[in-house]
């Protein structure tokens, strides 16, 4: 998690400043009252700069309520702590069979990819039979031709897009050409 790089007087620190008030004078008999005096000033000032810099901060987090400082904490707890973070859960079309579609949570978790599903040396078969009954001289232009409908249609829970599924399939084909030859 980055640090926040805070701009304008979000970015300075508090440097209060406290002016002696008049007819404060001390004397040997009056010290102790006299800084007592000054710290209550400063605790002051350091107060009202405190107020001033929390109507900033809900400026800046579009908080139009300023007496609203539950909202204030919950904008910097998510901005700052982990726990306040949201994991997305996507949903995504699955296919069941031919007809039946189901909308399920698509699992985040990251690591291997799942397995390959299909059967590789149908691909190749696939591909060369296309070549023929097509007169297609190349793999591109048979894979195009298998992705645009049937058995190696793009899935409905491919996240990539057409181009992306072409170059899985793709890979896949060179995998079925080095695993048969």
């Amino acid at each position: 998690m980055g640090e926040h790089r805070w701009k304008g007087e979000l970015g300075k620190p508090i440097r209060p400043r406290v002016i002696r008030p008049r007819g404060l004078r001390v004397t040997t008999k009056t010290p102790r009252a006299a800084n007592k005096q000054m710290e209550d000033l400063y605790r002051q000032a350091i107060e009202e700069e405190y107020a001033v810099k929390l109507d900033l901060l809900m400026d800046h987090y579009g908080i139009t309520d300023k007496t609203d400082v539950l909202s204030l904490a919950l904008a910097l707890a998510i901005e700052y702590v982990p726990g306040f973070k949201v994991d997305p859960t996507p949903l995504r079309l699955e296919q069941v069979g031919d007809e039946a579609i189901h909308l399920v949570v698509q699992d985040n978790r990251e690591g291997r990819p799942p397995k390959w599903p299909f059967k590789r040396h149908k691909l190749l078969s696939d591909v060369e039979e296309t070549k023929q009954k097509r007169k297609i001289s190349t793999d591109h232009e048979a894979l195009s031709h298998l992705a645009q409908r049937g058995e190696w249609a793009r899935p409905a829970n491919h996240r990539g897009g057409a181009e992306q599924w072409l170059k899985i399939l793709k890979n896949q084909l060179a995998k079925a050409r080095a695993s048969s030859g």
